[in-house]
């Protein structure tokens, strides 16, 4: 088990974003996350990864209890240093490109492996081509960002997410933000990356990503997981009538 939510809620002030909610992923699994805008998608990325504190429930990365609270205290003694160990375990790739500007594309990807990991630039640097030339990129390793298309922004921000070694890979509707002609080529990478095993949970409004490569997908709604099964189960016989009602809109 790799990745696991046990009756998580999240609330910012009055409102409540996550509702109970409970899932896990197994190894090499690729769970696609579907549901209208504000359903709290992201927020359970987000969630995951530390990036919020969860209000209540339990998280659990490969095993290891990484957040735990109840009404919004802390049930868990965990120090930082412990909890930022175990979320190198997580890349995440965010609708935003998030790139440094004034670095070049090597250089994003190259600079959390150095300061973070330690590790020499020579050995980041061989370990960046490889994954630059895997994302089609490599000829742009000394451009800027602002000299590239949004497509190869977001390969550079996957490549960069992947320079970190991660067991898991969060993507937060890494498509969203691009024109239409350039989501087919950040898809290509994604679909490489679930082919090797990679394990995944992607938040996506990419039915036809979903239907061809997830393992499972989650409906949400209103912070709720209303819908947990197969793409073929999902998205020819969902059981709830609000997957229903949505799907007939999208599809």
């Amino acid at each position: 088990m790799m990745v696991k939510m046990e009756k998580v809620a999240k609330s910012f002030g009055n409102l409540e974003v996550l509702k109970n909610i409970n899932f896990e992923i197994s190894k090499g699994e690729v769970v696609c996350v579907i549901g209208p805008s504000g359903s709290g998608k992201s927020t359970m990325l987000r969630c995951l990864n530390h990036l919020e504190r969860i209000t209540s429930g339990s998280v659990y990365i490969e095993g290891e209890l990484i957040d735990q609270r109840v009404s919004g205290r802390d049930q868990l003694k965990i120090s930082q240093k412990k909890v930022s160990e175990i979320c190198t375990k997580l890349g995440m790739v965010f609708q935003r490109f998030n790139l440094f500007p004034h670095m070049t594309v090597l250089q994003n990807v190259i600079e959390a492996p150095v300061t973070v990991k330690k590790l020499s630039v020579k050995e980041a640097t061989e370990y960046g081509l490889i994954l630059l030339r895997k994302v089609g990129l490599e000829d742009k390793k000394d451009e800027f960002p602002s000299r590239l298309s949004g497509g190869q922004q977001q390969r550079v921000a996957i490549a960069r997410a992947l320079a970190m070694k991660p067991k898991i890979m969060l993507f937060d509707e890494p498509t969203s933000a691009l024109d239409p002609e350039l989501v087919g080529e950040v898809l290509e990478v994604m679909k490489e990356l679930a082919r090797e095993g990679m394990t995944m949970l992607v938040v996506t409004h990419e039915m036809g990503f979903a239907k061809e490569v997830a393992s499972r997908v989650l409906f949400m709604d209103r912070g709720e997981i209303l819908e947990d099964g197969t793409p073929g189960q999902i998205f020819t016989n969902p059981k709830h009538e609000r997957t229903k009602s949505f799907l007939q809109k999208v599809l």
